[in-house]
């Protein structure tokens, strides 16, 4: 089906680039629990230290980068793989966010982080899932080329092939194997959908606020005990822990904790790890803002503190002052910091001014006439 947003939503070229920056580190050796994760596969499987088969800062383009490959590899097939790339370049993230939100918004938002990928290859065919584990649903853009899912269960249904600008789902359950044509570029995304991982998620929020309130205390060691206990063992570290866990599950902390975790993730359209927050700026009254994304609000001490959401980031704002600012920013032109600070009331300045320059540093507003480059 065609994509949201048309076949140039994302730029293709950028996301090139971002592969290139992606793969640096990776064309001197591997690295291990990186990320952003960079695979390179040939037929046959992966190429564990693939080195300058990788993008370097001569390949200028995709197309170049292809040609050199075909005449190393001697046309045998080939893909490379980016695990979660966006995180280096914030316009390309911006560019996926875009691109993603109407299906959110359309469906709902994951509950968990999405987990992105960039593809690059030809003549290569991948299986999209592991046939025994269907913990995701698969979103996957074609951006340059074409792409080939075929499942690998054949009452499923026939191929499906789909050309720039085309949108391929695959639903949870359903793997299917994919075969990358001529010089092909895509923007791949995975929804979980495994119960487990909701655990997983869970545990480790609860994990955290456990570890908050022990400090850093060391696990000790403890005397080897008798061969013959008269009881069940007592071993009090764990006893401890395991009534500390219970008594977080039980406090209103982890919902607070769960709560902010939520909406980061929908100001980031699932999208994590969101890009670092930029450099801050001083606002002067004449500059022209327009705002650049949604901000999530979220009520906190009933009412009285309110936890905005940005870019993947959260902070908490007092009052309805803010409110009013954002208000202001949505009428469809470019205020100045001024009259956005008219609209808090005398006395108000230095605090409207603060907030926008926490929200241009997260990206939540754009200085107008000032190209978002970062």
């Amino acid at each position: 089906m065609p994509a949201p947003g048309g076949p140039d939503a994302v730029d293709a070229h950028r996301a090139y680039t971002t592969m290139i920056e992606a793969a640096r580190p990776f064309r001197a050796g591997t690295r291990f629990r990186a990320l952003p994760d960079v695979r390179f596969l040939v037929d046959g499987g992966r190429i564990r230290a693939p080195g300058d088969l990788l993008p370097g800062p001569d390949d200028t383009s995709a197309e170049q980068y292809g040609a050199r490959l075909d005449e190393e590899l001697e046309g045998r097939g080939h893909l490379l793989l980016v695990e979660q790339p966006l995180v280096l370049d914030p316009v390309l993230w911006a560019q996926v966010r875009s691109l993603v939100t109407p299906l959110w918004e359309r469906a709902g938002y994951p509950v968990l982080p999405v987990v992105t990928e960039l593809a690059l290859g030809e003549g290569n065919t991948e299986d999209d899932a592991p046939a025994h584990e269907p913990l995701h649903s698969t979103l996957l853009w074609v951006l340059h080329g074409t792409v080939t899912a075929v499942p690998r269960d054949a009452r499923a249904g026939g191929a499906l092939t789909a050309g720039p600008g085309d949108l391929l789902h695959r639903p949870a359950g359903r793997p299917h194997r994919l075969s990358f044509g001529s010089r092909t570029l895509a923007l791949r995304l995975r929804v979980a959908r495994d119960p487990r991982l909701l655990t997983a998620a869970v545990k480790d929020a609860v994990a955290g606020l456990v570890q908050e309130r022990r400090g850093r205390d060391d696990v000790p060691y403890l005397a080897l005990p008798p061969d013959e206990i008269p009881g069940a063992p007592v071993v009090p570290e764990l006893a401890r822990t395991a009534e500390e866990m219970r008594e977080t599950t039980e406090a209103p902390g982890l919902d607070r904790v769960l709560g902010t975790a939520w909406a980061r993730r929908v100001s980031a359209a699932g999208l994590e790890p969101a890009p670092d927050a930029r450099p801050s700026v001083r606002l002067s009254p004449d500059d022209r803002l327009r705002p650049a994304s949604a901000v999530v609000r979220m009520p906190l001490d009933e009412g009285d503190t309110w936890l905005w959401a940005v870019g993947g980031h959260a902070f908490s704002v007092r009052g309805a002052l803010g409110e009013r600012v954002v208000a202001r920013l949505r009428r469809g032109d470019t205020p100045t910091v001024r009259q956005l600070c008219t609209v808090a009331g005398p006395g108000r300045e230095a605090a409207v001014t603060a907030l926008l320059e926490k929200l241009y540093t997260l990206r939540g507003v754009q200085l107008d006439g000032r190209e978002d480059t970062a």
